[in-house]
């Protein structure tokens, strides 16, 4: 598994067909062109934001073959492998080992509080497949599971993990962490965290907006993290933080399937339970999209 990762790390949407029943194939391959031709450092295939819990694991396979092949030698791809299910999750690790991905991102079983010694195990069996440290999936809301940065710490002494996606409920563990060379490589995955998080100092981020608002993404990354020109960051976080907070406030999924489609990328509704987002919603998203300077999406072949 690759040892680095930096940039803007897209955890992109799942485009399906208009009666939800199966992935738009077409769609998919167009998307993850269109990701790298916008300077999107790296792809996601069946993260959060590509809507996992809703896809089987053929489903999943076949998104990180079209993922993998569309990428190119310009673009890393990512395999998010985590399920609820510890044999799904294995499957899904033998796949995206076979089709050549570059990393593997993975949650823990959710449904369950595990204890650390239950994760240590189960990444211990991810990671004999993937055949080296994986990126560890840190959502403490969903999994219930608050690792501490002396336990991480431990994951990375022991060959497990390599990078965390950090999206945790308290950020005091995550400034600690990116002073703390024993720990994973902290990458940003939490939206509000974006703009401080790279400021201190993390290499990259896996968000779900920059599926559709990718140059924003990118250009704040070249800004804080090549540049290092604060001001001019400041000044792309202003027009992207509006963006990010009116999805955050009105069902982000939902209103990033909206945003393709507003700037000329149709990926179809997210499957159910989620709904999409109603007329109202997607009129205010055009405003506030727009008041960015946001405009039609250059799309790939």
């Amino acid at each position: 598994m690759k040892s680095e990762l930096k940039g803007i790390i897209s955890a992109v949407l799942t485009p399906f067909t208009k009666d939800g029943v199966a992935i738009d194939e077409a769609a998919y391959g167009r998307l993850i062109r269109s990701q790298r031709d916008a300077g999107i450092h790296a792809v996601v295939a069946s993260g959060s934001t590509g809507e996992h819990p809703s896809l089987t694991v053929a489903e999943r396979k076949r998104l990180y073959e079209i993922a993998v092949e569309a990428s190119g030698d310009k673009m890393d791809v990512v395999a998010h492998v985590g399920s609820n299910n510890v044999r799904d999750a294995l499957d899904l690790a033998e796949h995206a080992r076979k089709v050549g991905v570059d990393q593997m991102l993975v949650v823990t079983p959710y449904f369950d509080s595990l204890k650390f010694t239950d994760v240590q195990h189960f990444l211990d069996k991810i990671v004999k497949i993937s055949g080296g440290p994986i990126i560890y999936y840190d959502t403490p809301s969903i999994t219930r599971l608050d690792i501490t940065e002396d336990q991480m710490v431990t994951l990375k002494r022991d060959g497990l993990v390599s990078h965390i996606k950090d999206s945790p409920q308290n950020f005091t563990r995550t400034m600690r962490m990116l002073s703390n060379p024993d720990a994973p490589t902290v990458l940003a995955g939490s939206d509000p965290a974006l703009l401080a998080v790279l400021a201190h100092g993390a290499p990259g981020s896996i968000i779900g907006a920059s599926t559709f608002i990718p140059e924003l993404c990118v250009e704040l990354y070249d800004r804080i993290s090549v540049d290092k020109d604060w001001n001019a960051a400041l000044k792309v976080w202003d027009r992207l933080w509006p963006i990010l907070n009116f999805m955050l406030l009105n069902g982000y999924v939902a209103l990033a399937k909206a945003g393709s489609e507003i700037r000329g990328l149709s990926l179809g509704n997210p499957r159910e339970p989620l709904a999409p987002s109603p007329v109202e919603l997607r009129e205010r998203l055009k405003v506030v999209l727009e008041a960015s300077g946001v405009t039609s999406l250059p799309l790939a072949a």
